[in-house]
């Protein structure tokens, strides 16, 4: 009996050495569905790449959801790993870059029943009225347009505003993941679900690592896990019949 209760005592001093020895990391984010969302299953899909990703090391991971502008600045802190999931284009100064972890789309959306053509970003922006979020950072084709057209304050806060500014009519078009905006819609309980979609193209989805002594290694340790894991990707984003964008 004092073997076995010996071997028992053994067992759990192990036990609590293995989850000593267990790292977990903390990261902010943003209410983003379906790819991050404090209500989501697992966080949202691309949390849940990055958790799939981390738990072959054996390190947990806990999400904070907040604003994405306090998301940049509260990933400045000790607490915090960096923040995620981020397009290339937003990981910011101070802040490095892994490899993908996911997949998203950026495209341009419209209600169903509008009907507009344009031959480029460029021309989209000279001949309609556009709608984005202004805490975001677009692809390079696309920020340099808001740019020139636009005053930051004019970009709507988050992606509940952009649906509800395009449902409205305020707005001809709003440059978005087409997921996303169908999700809010669908939260929103708008009616006019149904849009047309260009894609301008799919774009990665990145951990943004701040910059802090030991954070290669981390970055280094998440970059080797993604080799072995396939980017999770979003279905039905392709771009709906009649949603052509040459002019004629």
């Amino acid at each position: 009996m004092w073997l076995r209760l010996f071997s028992f005592v053994i067992l759990l001093v192990g036990s609590g050495s293995q989850q000593t020895r267990a790292e977990t990391w903390r990261i902010a984010s943003l209410e983003w569905p379906p790819y991050a969302g404090s209500a989501l299953q697992d966080g949202g899909l691309a949390v849940q790449a990055l958790r799939a990703a981390l738990a072959r090391a054996d390190i947990g991971l806990v999400v904070d959801y907040m604003p994405w502008t306090r998301a940049h600045t509260i990933a400045k802190s000790p607490a915090y790993v960096g923040y995620f999931p981020a397009w290339p284009e937003e990981v910011l100064e101070g802040f490095a870059p892994s490899l993908p972890v996911s997949q998203s789309v950026v495209g341009a959306v419209m209600n169903a029943d509008t009907k507009l053509n344009w031959s480029s970003v460029e021309d989209l922006f000279d001949r309609h009225r556009i709608g984005f979020v202004g805490s975001y950072v677009y692809p390079i084709e696309i920020q340099r347009e808001i740019l020139e057209h636009y005053q930051v304050e004019d970009g709507a806060e988050n992606e509940h505003d952009l649906a509800r500014v395009l449902a409205a009519g305020r707005v001809d078009v709003v440059l978005t993941d087409p997921n996303v905006l169908r999700f809010v819609a669908g939260e929103l309980s708008i009616k006019a679900r149904d849009y047309k979609v260009h894609v301008f193209h799919e774009h990665p989805l990145v951990m943004a690592f701040t910059k802090r002594t030991g954070f290669a290694e981390k970055r280094d340790l998440l970059n080797n896990l993604l080799t072995i894991q396939a980017p999770i990707t979003v279905c039905c984003h392709q771009a709906e019949p009649g949603s052509s964008i040459s002019a004629n």
